[in-house]
């Protein structure tokens, strides 16, 4: 256990007590059936990393969702990140930035959060790789039933679906799996 502790940063560790004690929310129990029979998915928030290595195979990932006239979709991204990404996304983006956040990482802009409360989104996917991420921690204080992020030191306190990294490393593989759990594919 100690080693558990041990590898997460003190930042991260203050946030997850941080979000557990302050902003925590009692778990919802709205469901969406996403099966074949189900309604399925229609209102998607994703969390793009601002790495450029992680963003662009995200940017990838992300180009077959503009296709859709079905399907809203919206990206929660950092300033710095947004030149990794196509201006086809832009009217859809919204952006952050260090600004928005306090030292140890909680978010302070309450009109941010607001704005995406009031979107209803169904889903959430968080493709940030990185645990450095305090982004991610926004999860922790929205109402979405579905909330998809990779696995990490925190994950299984943020997300509903965890998915494993690739042992390949061939990220293309995660993002399938992401489109097959939420069918897209």
């Amino acid at each position: 256990m100690l080693n558990l502790i041990m590898k997460i940063s003190w930042r991260n560790n203050l946030l997850i007590l941080w979000y557990r004690f302050f902003r925590s929310k009692i778990n919802a129990n709205n469901l969406i059936r996403i099966g074949k029979d189900g309604k399925g998915i229609s209102n998607i928030l994703f969390f793009l990393p601002a790495e450029k290595k992680y963003a662009q195979i995200a940017s990838h990932f992300i180009k077959n969702d503009l296709i859709r006239d079905d399907l809203k979709v919206n990206y929660l991204i950092h300033e710095d990140g947004t030149q990794f990404y196509t201006d086809n996304i832009k009217p859809n983006t919204i952006t952050y930035s260090n600004n928005d956040f306090n030292y140890i990482g909680v978010l302070t802009n309450f009109e941010l959060l607001k704005n995406i409360k009031l979107s209803r989104y169904e889903a959430i996917v968080d493709l940030n790789q990185s645990e450095e991420q305090t982004i991610s921690f926004i999860s922790l204080e929205l109402d979405i039933p579905i909330k998809i992020g990779y696995k990490s030191i925190f994950s299984d306190k943020i997300y509903s679906i965890v998915i494993k990294p690739s042992s390949t490393g061939f990220l293309e593989k995660n993002y399938e799996i992401i489109e097959k759990i939420l069918g897209l594919k």
